[in-house]
């Protein structure tokens, strides 16, 4: 009876978290989307919204803090070590796999490389350097380091140095709508194709009733009756065109208050699934022997990562090697910057100090290496082997966590 009813416990986590996994992806898009279209509309930056849009790390940050919130201390900074390896290891290294060709990155790509590597030598300093009075105020730092990055950078790409971060929500929600609706979007994103045609129909028409003759105005029919079976042909579609542009006509864009609301929503959908993803992980844990460390650096890492991975898998099979790399840095600089800030403010009074004992020097080093793969990779060119290599690096992290 006690298996049982262990065996049932532990369906049930699973389900929790695989059920806690795709609200939480759903509320960060809602709320990363919303976010956009809400500073679009006050006026923000485009490039400050993309810098805290793509790759930006907020479902990882809510999970962190709600484990922190619980007292598993272990099991957040287990997420933010596991979440950063799995970035590069796991994620750019399918992206490198993927490629149909060798990947040349930019000066942009091998400047955001470089700082990446910096940081992250930071990070593994004041977690293992800094005395534990002291890391509070090292958390502080971190955080204003994370608004320095964000605010040079903006900085920097206004002044053409470097190239602003692409959006890489895969997300189908309304911010499609609202940029099509907007009357600003459409120098932003540039028409589509069915933007394109819609237009041009449109302009086409709208000659056709210039040049029509004033009896062919008054005696619709008659002229009708006159044309020729190309201009039979050419007035069906212009019926057929004005239909489907009424069944797909651009609808109205959504007050602001209802972008504010569902930004309230994803936010409340991020706590929510942050909560049920750290009790059903922590839950997971327990009946399967694993320490709150080992949970945090391989499932719940491994989870929080997917979204990451599909879009490194899409940005290597079409050769977009600025967004594989904006994915992938600009994740891991969110996580040693701000979520490690949060991480050494929360436990400054000496919990993580005790939660770095239980992390061997192992974790760390593959954390820094990873930072260091990544750099030399951009610096030197991406090729299929390097991305096998990285890959199999980090299956065999996995299976050195399990033992």
């Amino acid at each position: 009876m006690a298996q049982a009813s262990e065996t049932d416990s532990l369906a049930f986590a699973i389900a929790s978290f695989v059920c806690g996994l795709f609200l939480l992806e759903r509320g960060a898009d809602s709320f990363v989307d919303s976010t956009a279209i809400v500073a679009k509309r006050l006026g923000v930056s485009p490039t400050l919204v993309g810098l805290l849009t793509c790759g930006a790390e907020w479902e990882e940050l809510v999970v962190i803090v709600v484990a922190l919130g619980q007292g598993q201390h272990s099991m957040a900074l287990g997420n933010l070590m596991g979440s950063s390896i799995a970035n590069v290891l796991g994620s750019f290294s399918l992206g490198l796999l993927f490629a149909q060709k060798m990947m040349v990155f930019d000066r942009s790509s091998k400047i955001y490389s470089t700082a990446l590597l910096g940081l992250v030598s930071v990070f593994l300093l004041v977690l293992y350097a800094v005395p534990a009075d002291a890391k509070r105020m090292a958390g502080i730092g971190l955080v204003v380091a994370f608004v320095v990055h964000v605010t040079s950078v903006t900085w920097l790409i206004s002044k053409g140095i470097l190239t602003a971060p692409e959006d890489d929500s895969d997300s189908d929600s309304d911010s499609d709508s609202d940029s099509h609706s907007d009357p600003g979007s459409d120098s932003e994103s540039g028409p589509t194709e069915q933007d394109f045609d819609l237009d041009w129909d449109g302009d086409d028409h709208k000659e056709k009733d210039v040049t029509r003759s004033e009896p062919e105005i008054q005696d619709p029919s008659r002229s009708f009756g006159e044309w020729d079976e190309d201009g039979r042909a050419l007035l069906s579609a212009s019926v057929k065109s004005s239909g489907e542009r009424r069944k797909t006509g651009v609808k109205p864009h959504k007050p602001l208050w209802k972008q504010v609301l569902k930004l309230m929503f994803g936010f409340g959908s991020l706590v929510l699934s942050g909560y049920v993803l750290a009790q059903s992980a922590r839950v997971i844990g327990n009946q399967l022997g694993l320490s709150g460390t080992v949970t945090g650096t391989t499932i719940l890492s491994l989870a929080t990562t997917l979204p990451e991975k599909f879009v490194a898998v899409l940005a290597g099979s079409r050769h977009q090697q600025g967004i594989l790399v904006a994915n992938t840095v600009g994740s891991n600089i969110f996580l040693v910057t701000l979520c490690g800030g949060v991480l050494f403010i929360w436990g400054g009074d000496g919990d993580v100090d005790e939660t770095k004992a239980m992390f061997s020097l192992s974790e760390a080093l593959v954390m820094w290496v990873s930072a260091a793969m990544l750099f030399l990779v951009v610096i030197i060119g991406g090729r299929r082997w390097m991305g096998l290599v990285l890959l199999c690096g980090y299956v065999g992290f996995l299976c050195l966590e399990f033992l």
